[in-house]
């Protein structure tokens, strides 16, 4: 017999600067404390007229690594198929509804719990265990594992085999109704400068190495998980920790984890990593980093090789034209004091292709104390208009706020729980 639970609201307020109507809403069961020892499969998300919306339910493991069903070696093993609190569910802000008429169920033995998103701009959406409410048949991710490629409505990627780095890149376009490459690969320069700066070491994104171990193809995001590490040698070396690349409708998460075993000026006088996607001259678009205060056109012949002085750590920049590009944002958790010399980089032509030309960063990195970093990418895709775009990145700069009955907190979107499990990284 079903145990009959009482209508309980949950209000999740939820800061917006603008419409953010893609921007994902990553909530764990510590949020949701009434919910919890639920079976993950009776869990539904649906609209006040009980209509579906789509949303996926994640797995942890007590150390924080995402339960995957697929790959060379899955881990559903350790799943319990009970939603405890450290589980995630994902959803998207533009599913929920903008008016709230809930429609009580005619029928006793099921809770419905309502979610209230938003500010001035409220949307709502119930989280309940009534299983006569079908799931949402309706997806964003297509991912085929065998050529490393996934798709939304919003981008495609191609990555390359042991890696989480890309090897092509494109945007949809809404008016030809097709996707359009803008990117070749992700160029990744290491430069450590070794005996007092006399020495130095390169190495390229040949080095990062990440051995997609097993993934998860949910309706909301892709989860690839790996043992990821830097081949550098010298001592210097990528934590073989999990890391996890995430890739939602718009956004994409595309993480470095690095070791470093001891104060970095015992070895090295500084060091700087570049990474900047080989762009191909497609007519229209334009290059701007608001904090730098540039603005330069792809489609510009003139010769340039420059580094732009500006500290690009939590900072916005794009490539777009109109509605289609993308933005990207380096969110590294170092301090500051650490990453003088940092900034934005321009080359026309690319290194790599004469036909192309490369916008990105180069991270410099001065008198590192010893011990783990997190160093996250985040890259964004618009829909319809350029201001989506910038909404979308505005979540690495300002997380919104989520208030429940029982927790003060933020989007769960930065969250690792990997980092928040082992406490591995120096902030």
């Amino acid at each position: 017999m079903k145990q009959k639970l009482p209508v309980i609201l949950i209000s999740f307020i939820v800061t917006l600067c603008t419409s953010s109507f893609s921007q994902p809403i990553v909530v764990n069961g510590s949020m949701l404390r009434e919910v919890c020892y639920t079976p993950v499969s009776s869990l539904r998300l649906c609209t006040p007229d009980r209509q579906p919306i789509p949303f996926q339910i994640d797995e942890l493991t007590e150390n924080g690594n995402y339960i995957c069903d697929r790959g060379n070696e899955p881990n559903t093993d350790s799943s319990n198929g009970i939603f405890d609190s450290r589980d995630e569910i994902v959803f998207l802000y533009e599913d929920c509804s903008t008016e709230d008429s809930f429609v009580a169920p005619d029928y006793p033995g099921f809770f419905y719990y309502r979610l209230t998103i938003g500010d001035s701009e409220k949307r709502f959406v119930y989280i309940t265990n009534d299983t006569l409410i079908l799931k949402s048949s309706k997806r964003y991710i297509e991912y085929d594992h065998d050529r490393q490629y996934v798709k939304t409505p919003y981008f495609f990627a191609q990555f390359s085999p042991d890696r989480f780095h890309f090897t092509s890149a494109g945007v949809w376009d809404s008016g030809e109704k097709k996707y359009e490459q803008l990117t070749q690969e992700l160029r990744i320069t290491i430069l450590l400068k070794a005996l007092w700066g006399l020495i130095p070491i390169r190495y390229s994104e040949d080095n990062l190495v990440c051995v997609v171990k097993n993934y998860k193809v949910g309706e909301i995001r892709l989860i690839r998980g790996g043992d990821f590490h830097l081949r550098l040698g010298l001592g210097i070396r990528g934590s073989r920790a999990y890391v996890n690349q995430i890739c939602y409708p718009q956004v994409v998460k595309v993480p470095v984890n690095v070791h470093v075993p001891v104060r970095f000026s015992s070895f090295f006088k500084d060091a700087y990593i570049e990474m900047s996607p080989v762009i191909r001259q497609n007519a229209g678009y334009v290059f701007d980093a608001p904090s730098a205060k540039i603005i330069d056109s792809i489609s510009s012949r003139a010769v340039c090789d420059t580094i732009i002085r500006v500290n690009p750590n939590n900072q916005f920049y794009s490539v777009t034209s109109g509605s289609k590009g993308y933005g990207w944002i380096l969110n590294a958790k170092i301090n500051d004091k650490y990453l003088k010399g940092s900034g934005y980089l321009i080359r026309k032509p690319s290194p790599r292709d004469s036909s192309c030309l490369e916008y990105g960063f180069r991270m410099t990195v001065v008198d590192l104390p010893k011990g783990h970093y997190e160093i996250n990418n985040w890259v964004s895709f618009p829909s319809r208009t350029y201001a989506s775009i910038n909404d979308l990145s505005s979540f690495v700069l300002k997380p919104h706020s989520i208030k429940t009955p029982w927790i003060t907190s933020k989007n769960l979107l930065l969250a690792n729980p990997l980092i928040q499990n082992n406490a591995s990284t120096n902030y």
